[in-house]
């Protein structure tokens, strides 16, 4: 980023964001003039029905789909107002994404995984590979470096993408019901994995989840509901 923020300072600023598609030749509004700020090293969770708009918000928030209206600013500045060349280098330096499905490439090790956005952004090997360690030591895999994804565990798979997402040292984890597909025991390492990357980085964390649980353990707990995000 260019403005470099310190925690709790202003990060994001979400205004008045808007969203519809097409479905059957209707059109279905899914955010409805959405607000919401966020401050640096916040742990937020964000809960709603199914069909809220939970999932849409963090993609527009990720940058990863451009809303019909309003403004996302990170540190300041309009983010959408970027070129797509300069929104994509913004989105790999800036954000993280883990989802509940990791989306692990089953051929590579989990090293190979990890290193992949240095790879892709065409940084020097070493320095990716040493990332990636680093990454892989700091989420308590080290000892899995070279072992691929169908020689993990659900868990262990979950830590490697955890670890991905934050290879590039983003400012904000982005994390869309990042333990849906994991028994209890595994989800509440998780849970403990990101409270522990909040306290040692000061990484933002917003969590879409069905889990009361991790729900709970977020300072901040949000809630969506008609395409608007509210304090719950």
């Amino acid at each position: 980023m260019t403005n470099e923020v310190a925690i709790g300072d202003m990060l994001v600023e979400i205004r008045g964001l808007e969203k519809s598609y097409r479905w059957n030749e209707r059109e279905i509004s899914v955010l409805r003039g959405a607000d919401l700020d966020i401050r640096a090293g916040e742990r937020i969770s964000l809960t709603g029905p199914s069909g809220s708009g939970k999932s849409t918000f963090l993609h527009v928030l990720g940058t990863l789909d451009e809303p019909d209206a309003g403004s996302v600013k990170f540190a300041g500045r309009d983010i959408f107002a970027k070129s797509p060349a300069e929104l994509a280098t913004f989105r790999n330096e800036t954000i993280g994404f883990v989802f509940q499905f990791h989306h692990l490439l089953p051929e590579f090790s989990a090293l190979e995984n990890v290193m992949m956005p240095g790879w892709i952004h065409r940084d020097p090997r070493g320095t990716v590979e040493r990332r990636g360690k680093e990454m892989l030591d700091l989420v308590g895999l080290s000892h899995r470096l070279d072992h691929r994804p169908g020689e993990l565990s659900g868990g262990e798979q979950q830590r490697v993408a955890i670890a991905r997402a934050l290879v590039a040292g983003p400012k904000i984890l982005l994390a869309d019901e990042p333990t849906g597909n994991l028994d209890e025991e595994n989800a509440e390492a998780i849970h403990d994995l990101l409270d522990e990357m909040n306290q040692k980085t000061g990484l933002t964390l917003l969590v879409v989840t069905h889990s009361s649980s991790l729900a709970r353990r977020m300072p901040r707990r949000l809630h969506m509901a008609d395409g608007r995000v509210m304090e719950e």
